[in-house]
């Protein structure tokens, strides 16, 4: 059903969330929002991919209602409310070492495997090609007169493009309210002992197992189900950090109205 958070004023801004946190389903989201707003499923598309659980933040109290209304008739749950009201994430405090991390236990543990493109420059010498090679050499035969073709060697700068898997877990605490981030790329997975692999995916997903099983109360985004179960990395979804802070905004949205 509907659910709205917090006292309304006529001049606010409203936002709509979704109300699964353990759905994670952009298709779905996507063929509702076409259904409500009339428009091609690929319209969509896009949209319900940057959702990450918040459907929209800036409509009109009117405007809000409608579309849950909508959305909830295609059997997408949402709850409207302010869209001052949805959660602030701490700063981040970057940790590399398991001593880093509070004594306390994580109330959200979010994990996300990012793309990373690296673009660089490589310089090549290039020079005559082959058949330039033979056709000056020919001409040289035939008529005694040193021709090149093709001109001198010259230095050419070639772009380059490598992509490589980032993975982010982003820990969070209160009382009082703290974001820790794991970069495994630059974390000491020491703490691992005879178990530690050659591998920060691996590790990762070591630690974050182990995170899990301290704290059975702690919610879990999306990113470290797909982690821990060992699923496909590309079902994870995320482009970039932005979607893991817009992921944990809904869930500690979602966590303080106690559903």
């Amino acid at each position: 059903m509907e659910r709205d958070w917090n006292a309304v004023n006529d001049t606010a801004r409203f936002a709509l969330i979704q109300l699964d946190r353990e759905s994670h389903d952009p298709m779905a989201l996507a063929k509702a929002l076409a259904a409500a707003r009339g428009t091609p499923v690929q319209d969509q598309v896009l949209v319900a991919k940057r959702a990450w659980g918040i459907v929209a933040e800036d409509l009109s109290e009117r405007e809000a209602r409608a579309l849950g209304h909508a959305l909830r008739s295609s059997g997408v749950m949402c709850a409207v409310g302010p869209a001052a009201a949805l959660a602030e994430l701490p700063a981040v405090e970057a940790a590399r070492t398991v001593d880093a991390l509070p004594a306390a236990h994580p109330i959200l543990i979010a994990v996300a495997g990012i793309t990373v493109t690296t673009r660089t420059t490589r310089t090549e010498k290039k020079g005559p090609s082959g058949a330039q090679k033979i056709a000056s050499t020919a001409i040289m035969v035939s008529t005694g007169i040193p021709i090149k073709i093709g001109g001198r060697k010259r230095s050419v700068e070639k772009p380059q493009e490598e992509q490589s898997l980032a993975f982010y877990a982003d820990l969070y605490y209160e009382g009082p309210s703290r974001r820790v981030q794991i970069d495994a790329s630059h974390f000491d997975f020491s703490c691992l002992e005879e178990r530690m692999l050659y591998q920060a995916q691996g590790n990762l997903k070591l630690l974050i197992g182990d995170l899990v099983q301290a704290a059975p109360e702690a919610w879990v985004n999306h990113g470290t189900r797909v982690l821990v179960e060992g699923r496909p990395i590309r079902t994870m979804g995320y482009g970039s950090l932005e979607d893991l802070d817009r992921e944990a905004r809904w869930l500690l949205t979602l966590r303080a109205l106690g559903v």
